[in-house]
């Protein structure tokens, strides 16, 4: 009981409710519009390498953009940059309700909105968490990275679920408007917050993007964990990318059985935040729990490629987003608190250029299997992911390590 106690010391840190609140209003918000977003595409094409390769474009900007939006938020306010994503969120949203208002939706269409919602998600990612590392006291690092995950997959859950309910009352312009209006709260939810800026002679010690490389690749742990990051977005979550495939051409389900499903591998993820909490905050080797995880996660794909039974797809789906709430949570950890305050942006940014490999992953099993079959693509993919992970274990040595 002392564990979950402890989580609630966090809203006692000047600030934090404010700042939580806010997390978990502007995570909700991107995944209503993901679901929304993905549900148009089922509707417009029911080819599985369209499906992989909307995924690729929404996290694609992770790799490209991440370095950078990383290098930004250690050379200017974090604050200041998240207040910026949300202003540029809403004119995405009242973008989208402006085009459908006029246009019906196709394939490039979709695309183009989608990518520019990635930039906004890849430098929200950096600037949020590492806003909050400095926003709390070192002590309670640990408890806000868990309770950011927790934030997160209530986000995940109850997004996709809000998102085809309301579709079903509103029309998608309307909807949209509204969602514009709506996700400004999150600036009013920032008010007179501090900025928090970095002291300037800490900024020249740790500048340049050169600086930040160096530092990840000499640091083994870094390095390995940062491998890891890659290797698992690479091949461990195709279960992930093609369950909108499964949901609507294996399951045959319906809008709300659609976002339930899409939206249970967060609710997997939650309940696993909530109920490995005590065990979480107390592993002192989140480098081989994190390889642990990956493999996990690649033999559940595998697994899910084996069902074409509703039920038994949402039961895998829970039990898998509880390995991603471990995965998340011990990768956070890692680069949050090996790395120094003036430059947790851009070794931020360089773990976000390895989430990049996501799409990657998605990509190639969505291409492979218009040729071969999505099943047989997820187990070649998962079965590779598997392999790998195992050589990265016995060859860095300090993924076995403790660190605190």
């Amino acid at each position: 009981m002392k564990f979950y106690l402890d989580i609630f010391k966090l809203y006692k840190q000047k600030f934090y409710s404010k700042f939580a609140l806010s997390c978990l209003l502007i995570y909700s918000l991107r995944f209503i519009d993901f679901a929304i977003v993905l549900w148009l595409l089922t509707n417009v094409s029911n080819n599985p390498s369209d499906i992989g390769l909307i995924v690729f474009i929404k996290f694609i900007p992770l790799m490209f953009s991440g370095i950078i939006s990383g290098w930004l938020i250690d050379k200017f306010s974090r604050l200041a940059i998240i207040r910026l994503v949300i202003i540029l969120m809403s004119i995405y949203l009242f973008s989208w309700a402006l085009y459908m208002y006029f246009f019906n939706p196709n394939l490039t269409t979709i695309y183009i909105f989608t990518f520019f919602s990635g930039i906004l998600l890849s430098i929200d990612i950096s600037s949020r968490s590492t806003y909050m590392t400095s926003l709390i006291k070192k002590k309670f690092i640990k408890n806000g990275i868990i309770s950011n995950v927790i934030f997160l997959n209530l986000a995940w859950f109850i997004g996709p679920n809000i998102g085809m309910f309301l579709l079903d009352i509103f029309k998608f312009e309307l909807l949209y408007f509204f969602l514009s209006l709506f996700n400004l709260l999150g600036l009013i939810l920032l008010w007179k917050m501090p900025s928090l800026n970095i002291l300037k002679s800490k900024k020249e010690v740790y500048s340049g993007l050169k600086t930040s490389i160096s530092f990840a690749f000499n640091k083994p742990i870094l390095f390995g964990t940062i491998l890891l990051i890659g290797l698992g977005n690479l091949t461990g979550f195709t279960f992930e990318s093609m369950t909108p495939y499964f949901a609507k051409y294996v399951f045959e389900a319906s809008p709300k059985e659609f976002s339930f499903l899409i939206s249970l591998q967060g609710l997997g993820a939650l309940t696993g935040s909530i109920l490995l909490f005590p065990l979480l905050i107390n592993v002192n080797r989140p480098a081989l729990i994190l390889s642990f995880s990956i493999i996990l996660l690649c033999i559940g794909s595998i697994i899910f490629t084996f069902t074409n039974i509703f039920a038994i797809g949402c039961i895998i789906l829970f039990i898998l987003g509880i390995c991603t709430c471990v995965f998340m949570n011990m990768h956070s950890r890692i680069v949050l608190t090996e790395t120094p305050n003036p430059m947790r942006g851009r070794i931020q940014g360089l773990s976000q250029f390895a989430i990049g490999l996501f799409p990657i992953g998605s990509l190639i099993t969505g291409l492979l299997g218009s040729y071969i079959g999505v099943a047989i693509s997820m187990k070649i993919i998962a079965s590779i992911g598997i392999f790998f992970t195992v050589i990265i274990i016995f060859y860095f040595k300090e993924v076995k390590n403790k660190i605190g």
